[in-house]
């Protein structure tokens, strides 16, 4: 199926091309004919010029036609798909986090990720690098992360605090699904979730390691997590996942050459069926202190704006964008 549309898209696309190419060839034809014989009907000079351009519209018409047609397509026949590239999803998938109602949602699957401890933010431990005090762990990253996004960038933003590791850490995916499609079913509005975690450096760390000095202040790292969903039938929206996540990804390490770690692609769906943009985010691991995890979240609020700004002047240009891949 995929093979399919995107030859459609680009069946459109070479057409389009060749009636330009057609379109000017002909005008520069005809107008030098003009040019030549003094007597040639100046009237029939612009019915072919109308007629040539008529035949570029149609093209043109065509090649937006074939590119819906990958959408409705994609949608009806499964979602996850190899990407094709990073400026051409985000044509197809732009999206607005603009109004006055909620847009974006950040939860936590693993709600009682902490940090190193610190003298500023000790806590008392619910298991090994876990804490049940929400103002010490990543909801507190999440919290932060909202502040900064509804009061610098204007956005309408939901945390969700719910602790979903409970009865069993292991199906915690399951309940914080739950959680999502409940926001989603009540918020219909809703078109970015946010699943913010905590990553793991290792069993034991002795010190905080791993961080980048951005402006003079410690941060922690980021890394977001895309998943292909192979053993479910509902499949995750891959494609525009996986773009979101590479233009912040992109825009971050513009602040740092090694803000992030690379994307990492896995087997499972982390929830990112329940809407096509998705994000997984580990913010830091448990050789980072909390500091250094909140220090991060400007940048990936900014990071956030950029990258949905960027998609919806995409919408606005596409077929340029388009051409330059």
């Amino acid at each position: 199926m995929q093979a399919r549309t995107h030859s459609v898209l680009i069946f459109g696309l070479v057409t389009a091309w060749i009636v330009l190419c057609l379109t000017v060839g002909g005008v520069i034809a005809v107008l030098s004919l003009g040019q030549r014989n003094a007597s040639f009907d100046r009237a029939e000079l612009a019915k072919r010029t109308t007629r040539f351009m008529r035949a570029a519209e149609t093209a043109i018409e065509t090649a937006v036609s074939a590119a819906q047609k990958i959408q409705t397509d994609r949608m009806e026949a499964g979602r996850a798909f190899a990407p094709l590239s990073v400026s051409y999803l985000r044509y197809e998938n732009g999206i607005s986090l603009r109004g006055t109602e909620p847009k974006i949602l950040i939860y936590h699957t693993h709600t009682q990720e902490a940090y190193f401890p610190t003298e500023q933010n000790p806590y008392r431990e619910s298991s090994k690098w876990r804490t049940s005090d929400s103002t010490r762990s990543v909801v507190a990253v999440g919290e932060r992360l909202k502040e900064i996004l509804e009061k610098q960038y204007g956005f309408c933003v939901i945390h969700d605090t719910t602790n979903h590791e409970p009865p069993k850490l292991a199906s915690a995916y399951e309940r914080s699904e739950q959680t999502m499609r409940a926001y989603a079913e009540r918020y219909p509005s809703l078109v970015l979730f946010i699943d913010l975690h905590r990553d793991a450096y290792g069993n034991d760390p002795k010190a905080p390691a791993d961080y980048v000095t951005v402006n003079g202040t410690e941060c922690a790292r980021m890394m977001f997590v895309v998943g292909r969903g192979e053993a479910y039938s509902d499949k995750p929206y891959y494609q525009t996942n996986f773009a979101l996540a590479s233009r912040i990804t992109e825009h971050l390490n513009e602040f740092a050459s090694n803000f992030t770690r690379p994307i990492r692609e896995k087997k499972g769906r982390y929830n990112q069926h329940i809407g096509a943009h998705c994000l997984l985010v580990e913010v830091g691991h448990n050789a980072n202190t909390l500091e250094q995890a909140l220090a991060s979240m400007p940048y990936l609020a900014e990071s956030i704006a950029f990258a949905i700004a960027e998609t919806e002047e995409t919408v606005r240009s596409w077929i340029p964008t388009l051409q330059e891949n």
